[in-house]
């Protein structure tokens, strides 16, 4: 029922504005926003009193659910829901309801969450299939028919633009474009966040309302200001648009959207997120950045490998391969994702010479750059989508799994489900940059051979067994390691020299086995004897298993080796001739003579022991030259190669790693990952003419 005025602006066409809702109308029989009957036929005869309180009780419980409804949308959370109630309007009381309409909740109870986080500003409802509009316009974007689209979100904090445009690959980017908050667009509206919130719903509640037209009128000047090319009304359209729909009911937002419609047409719109966007520029990005996911890809996805090239010689050219990962024109679904699983090999280990002892590793950094598009050097050079790093074990693989969320969004998981982390160079990286640091080419695996020298002697038998088994150790890892070119193991156990003077029949102070099968060198360690006595000088008879080693690397072979010999042991070798303290060799054998003959051969000589301090006590005569000539012979052992391995620090995979590697200069970079072993078990260096 309608007073005299109103059905005087109904008859004469004038807006008349719902009192329940303030939805504008022209004489409708009920509200076409809440359904509030707005008059009724007229009838002879005044109305009575009750007919009054009747009407006022209907509108007053038609306000107060109207109100309820849009407060439980708009209450975040329970601190709030005092606060909204006291906005509701108030039910009559003491009249009675009309028959079949409840009496309303006397307050609101928290619904879903208004002000979303990111996730839920586009996260559930993005998951619903693309509309067709969408996917059409995702496609002509990434293939260049579309210089871009603006993605339009009202949410409950700002009104907000992004625009998503597609690069050189096709790639689709989203960056933002303009927001303003609702308080700026429409000053009616609250800045008291639960407040605004409450009137974006359509509450209209006690405080003064937001006039509906004049809300149409600020969303429309707003859209003429900043999607000025959207705009057709002079019948031409440059921009695309699409509405990133927000919850159900918002009345507000819901108004906004239809002015979208009638201003500038949407082509289409998103589906309904579970509650409408915070509008703030972050979060919509967010959102338009999932829907893009669902964009067709321009150019496949590529990982860049290296391989070993073919060739004679002491060297292998490093050639790139790419494995294509996703085809072009793959597109997910919302929500979808599709995965590739790769093997990815390493390449051999090196050393790199130096001044440094540094502990051999026992895994390679590689680095796997993911490309749109394929990587030729005189080409155009395709967009790094990433550079992630996988540490892999030494001449072994690892099997990856890339996973694909959307156009150049690649995950790359392990096998234990560990995410690889971006290389310090990041994606944004030049490729020609990364691929400059990458060795060119690989020196062909040799026969390695391997001798190790064990001091036999000692002060009690787990000195001694502790030698013996880390050389045990030792021998196996490199049998895994020296696998691509081959293997020979030579062992020689030395011992303390027999006292000088002492009328006693000379004895061996040297029992070796020549370089051979791994196998035979294993047992004849497991064979040797150990020599167990209180020690009686700081030296021992190294010098005269360095004579037995020169003896074994005299001579031609087949093919060339990589020969080095490490020593396993406590004590330096004994000098020429005495050194004041230090008794010299009774066989005159000259350690420093025989460490040249090795390494004028190119025998890589290398120490696993503590050698940097002599255990003399304070106060001893000459034991600072004692210490001096201790020192300085183990320095010298070492050499250039700088092959000092520690007892109780590096393991004996480590040490076979150092002793087999090829020694290198040009690592300066991390290497790419191999798409296959780059040397096949036996393969070496091409026999001598």
């Amino acid at each position: 029922m309608l007073l005299s005025s109103e059905a005087d602006d109904k008859r004469s066409g004038l807006v008349v504005h719902c009192p329940v809702c303030l939805h504008p109308g022209r004489g409708e029989r009920r509200c076409r926003a809440c359904g509030f009957l707005l008059f009724e036929d007229p009838v002879l005869g005044a109305a009575t009193e009750q007919d009054h309180r009747s009407a006022a009780a209907e509108l007053a419980a038609a306000a107060r659910a109207w109100d309820l409804d849009a407060a439980r949308r708009a209450l975040s959370e329970p601190a709030e829901q005092a606060e909204i109630t006291g906005l509701l309007r108030p039910a009559s009381s003491g009249i009675p309801h009309p028959a079949g309409r409840p009496s309303p909740v006397a307050a609101p109870a928290p619904a879903v969450a208004a002000e979303p986080h990111a996730a839920r500003a586009g996260g559930a409802g993005d998951r619903h299939p693309l509309p067709a509009g969408l996917a059409d316009l995702l496609h002509r974007l990434t293939t260049g028919e579309l210089p871009e689209v603006l993605f339009v979100e009202f949410g409950t904090q700002r009104a907000a633009v992004v625009r998503a445009y597609a690069d050189a690959a096709g790639l689709p980017q989203a960056r933002p474009h303009a927001e303003t908050p609702w308080t700026e667009l429409v000053p009616e509206l609250a800045p008291a966040k639960a407040l605004r919130r409450f009137q974006l719903a359509g509450g209209i509640g006690t405080v003064e309302p937001v006039d509906r037209l004049a809300f149409d009128q600020a969303v429309r000047d707003w859209l003429h200001a900043v999607v000025p090319g959207a705009y057709e009304g002079t019948g031409t359209r440059t921009t695309e648009l699409v509405l990133l729909r927000g919850g159900i009911g918002w009345t507000l937002l819901d108004r906004a959207a239809a002015v979208l419609h009638d201003f500038c047409a949407a082509r289409t719109e998103s589906s309904p997120a579970p509650a409408p966007g915070s509008g703030t520029v972050s979060a919509t990005t967010a959102r338009v950045r999932r829907l893009l996911r669902g964009a067709p890809l321009r150019e496949p996805h590529t990982l860049l490998l290296a391989r070993a090239g073919t060739g004679g010689g002491g060297h292998v050219p490093v050639e790139l391969a790419h494995h294509v990962l996703f085809e072009a024109g793959l597109r997910l679904a919302p929500g979808e994702t599709r995965t590739a699983s790769v093997t990815v090999h390493s390449g051999p280990p090196t050393v790199t010479r130096g001044d440094g002892t540094a502990a051999p590793s026992e895994t390679v950094t590689v680095v796997l750059p993911l490309l749109a598009g394929h990587y030729r050097s005189a080409d155009h050079r395709p967009p790094l989508l990433g550079l992630p790093r996988a540490e892999l074990p030494v001449r072994g693989s690892a099997h990856l799994t890339f996973v694909l969320h959307g156009p150049g969004e690649i995950e790359v998981r392990t096998d234990a489900g560990d995410i690889l982390a971006e290389a310090p160079d990041g994606p944004g990286t030049d490729l020609r940059a990364v691929l400059a640091r990458m060795p060119r080419r690989l020196r062909r695996p040799r026969p390695v051979e391997l001798i190790c020298a064990v001091e036999m002697s000692g002060t009690d038998r787990a000195e001694i067994a502790e030698r013996v088994g880390f050389t045990s150790d030792l021998i196996r890892a490199a049998m895994r390691h020296g696998r691509a070119g081959g293997l020979r193991v030579a062992v020689i156990g030395y011992y303390d020299h027999a006292p000088r003077n002492e009328h006693q029949p000379d004895r061996k102070v040297v029992r070796s086995v020549q370089p051979g099968p791994p196998g035979r060198a294993l047992r004849h360690l497991r064979e040797l004897t150990s020599e167990v006595q209180p020690r009686r000088t700081l030296t021992s008879s190294l010098e005269d298993a360095l004579k037995a080693a020169a003896r074994m690397t005299a001579g031609q072979r087949d093919e060339p080796a990589g020969q080095v010999l490490l020593v396993v042991g406590d004590r330096p070798p004994a000098p020429y001739a005495q050194e004041g303290l230090v008794p010299g060799c009774p066989l005159a054998v000259d350690w420093r003579e025989q460490l040249w003959t090795l390494r004028h051969r190119g025998v890589r000589v290398g120490v696993r022991a503590e050698p940097f301090t002599a255990p003399v006590a304070p106060g001893t005569p000459s034991g600072d030259r004692l210490r001096r000539y201790l020192s300085r012979t183990w320095h010298d052992l070492t050499g250039t190669d700088r092959l000092l391995l520690r007892p109780g620090t590096d393991s004996a995979e480590q040490a076979a790693l150092a002793l087999t590697a090829e020694p290198s200069h040009d690592t300066d970079g991390i290497p790419l990952a191999f798409a296959a072993p780059p040397f096949a078990p036996g393969q070496s260096d091409p026999p001598r003419s």
